[in-house]
């Protein structure tokens, strides 16, 4: 074999080693890729499922709000603070006897009143609806009373609007409350509270949508003294929150303003 025939091979063999080196760098930098472009996609897609899952699941655990609509007929708030306006009208419908009640209300009221005599208690209404012209013949006769004790006028006034609202603050007005006894105890005072009557309303009556508007440790708030005996509509919802949270109707809207 001569020389040129030697360095012919040798350049040869030196071609094949470098085809080689080439091939195998290549196979080196394919296994070095993870993953194709496909493989990533798919990924990608699992991932952003896995975090929507758990955003969903952080808003469920999350406690919500109820939704409230200050405007609400049924949250119509009437007190010494927010007298209703002068051309307030509301329409009403019979609920027992003579007494009316927002037609709105009533239908729950008289579902209310059958339920409880299911239960064998019997509700009485005693007073529901009422103008502003009978609220204002109810307070004057009230302050006479005290006058009549010796108090002064404007103490008799005081007084009185403790125990009768101011004519125009009254909820009697709104038609969404009513003062409820029972045959065997019509006096309105505290005793009710512990009549069976009274205990199946503090029991049942946020089950039509009814609260206790004026609770024994909400005077302060309420600016009217503890009445076992009235109830007002504001709907089941509403209802249920403000019993189980223990509030009274001013709270609970200023809480949800």
């Amino acid at each position: 074999m001569d020389s040129k025939m030697i360095v012919t091979l040798f350049v040869l063999l030196l071609c094949i080693g470098a085809i080689l080196v080439g091939i195998k760098a290549m196979g080196s930098s394919n296994s070095a890729d993870p993953q194709s472009p496909a493989q990533e996609e798919k990924d990608a897609q699992v991932q952003q499922e896995k975090e929507e899952t758990q955003e969903e699941k952080e808003e469920k655990e999350e406690p919500q709000e109820p939704n409230i609509d200050l405007d609400e007929w049924n949250l119509l708030l009437a007190n010494p603070d927010h007298p209703l306006p002068d051309d307030f009208e509301v329409e009403t419908e019979v609920v027992q006897g003579e007494f009316v009640m927002d037609k709105r209300a009533a239908p729950s009221m008289k579902e209310m009143i059958e339920a409880a005599k299911e239960d064998g208690i019997d509700l009485m209404i005693c007073s529901a609806y009422r103008s502003i012209e009978r609220q204002k013949t109810l307070f004057n006769e009230m302050v006479q009373d005290f006058m009549a004790q010796g108090m002064s006028h404007e103490d008799a006034v005081a007084k009185t609007a403790t125990i009768i609202a101011v004519p125009g603050t009254s909820e009697h007005h709104t038609g969404l409350a009513a003062d409820i006894v029972t045959p065997s105890y019509q006096s309105l005072d505290e005793g009710f509270g512990k009549t069976p009557a009274g205990k199946w309303l503090m029991e049942h009556a946020a089950d039509y949508g009814f609260i206790l508007r004026y609770p024994k440790d909400k005077q302060d708030v309420t600016q009217i003294i503890y009445e076992s005996w009235h109830y007002r509509y504001v709907g089941k919802e509403h209802a249920k929150t403000i019993k189980e949270n223990g509030l009274c109707l001013e709270e609970y809207l200023e809480q949800m303003a």
